[in-house]
């Protein structure tokens, strides 16, 4: 019955995800500020998800620097590229110190966990916004639906055949064949999007594809998919270890059985770091 409630609720939060990806097509791509105020949305709340979990075990995060580098991140990117992303992150960063500094309430371990905080998840989602600006939907697809889909796999698969325990230290339900059947699902994520959206051409905000810079791209979402479910898996692991450190069980309730949103971008936030890495190394721009 947990199982099936949660299909479920994954289902419908897919549904909801789909609906905002095909939005970015429409009015001449006016409906991509549709997906990026989702974006938007799901950045305050991971934050006030971190921030309350931190303040709840004792840890005086700083506010303001965390509000500003929020509020400010999506006109510096859309205005200034990269170059605001990095204004917005370090304004966020040094403002952190002068609060360190001047202000005698603010503890060391309360500075450190404000950047932690900056660093997961607001750093990640930024790259999404970022790479959705410069490049279009198809990196941010591929991350999202190589490492869900690993993620996804990984869970049922290990529910039905369990075995042997990788970390159970740090994640005591994470088995071996859970995460090697993950790694088969990275890959069917990214050539779910290499099918969609580069062989079928649905439509989508996505100026810039793969078909059209690469030789070999069927090889190129092949070997994505595999590293992103590897990547993914590590994420899905740092985010156990952050939670065992809290001593918590779930960032938050917000989503039900499902946890909070941070317990659903675990394994995305390293995917889309990693690709976010990847895209630039390639003759896309």
């Amino acid at each position: 019955m947990k199982i099936l409630k949660k299909t479920l609720t994954g289902l419908l939060m897919l549904g909801i995800l789909l609906g905002f990806i095909f939005l970015t097509s429409l009015w001449d791509g006016q409906g991509q500020y549709f997906f990026d105020a989702l974006v938007l949305i799901v950045l305050a709340l991971s934050t006030f998800e971190m921030v309350k979990c931190t303040k709840d075990k004792g840890y005086n995060v700083e506010i303001i620097p965390l509000i500003i580098v929020v509020v400010g991140v999506y006109p510096a990117i859309k205005f200034l590229g990269y170059f605001g992303f990095f204004m917005v992150l370090c304004s966020g960063m040094i403002l952190a110190f002068c609060f360190f500094v001047f202000d005698q309430r603010v503890a060391l371990k309360d500075m450190l966990m404000t950047l932690f905080i900056m660093l997961y998840p607001i750093t990640p989602i930024m790259c999404v916004l970022q790479t959705i600006n410069a490049y279009g939907m198809l990196p941010f697809l591929l991350a999202a639906a190589s490492a869900m889909l690993a993620d996804t796999i990984a869970y049922y698969a290990g529910s039905a055949i369990k075995g042997p325990k990788i970390f159970p230290k740090i994640s005591p339900n994470k088995t071996y064949s859970g995460s090697i059947c993950g790694l088969v699902g990275g890959i069917a994520g990214a050539l779910i999007v290499y099918a969609m959206f580069e062989v079928a051409s649905l439509p989508v905000n996505a100026p810039i594809m793969f078909t059209q810079v690469l030789d070999y791209p069927i090889l190129f979402y092949v070997f994505m998919g595999l590293a992103i479910g590897i990547v993914s898996e590590v994420g899905d692991l740092f985010a156990s270890r952050v939670k065992r450190e809290l001593g918590i069980k779930d960032f938050s309730n917000l989503l039900g059985s499902h946890g909070g949103l941070m317990d659903r971008l675990d394994s995305i936030i390293f995917a889309v770091l990693f690709v976010a890495v990847v895209v630039e190394f390639l003759p896309i721009a």
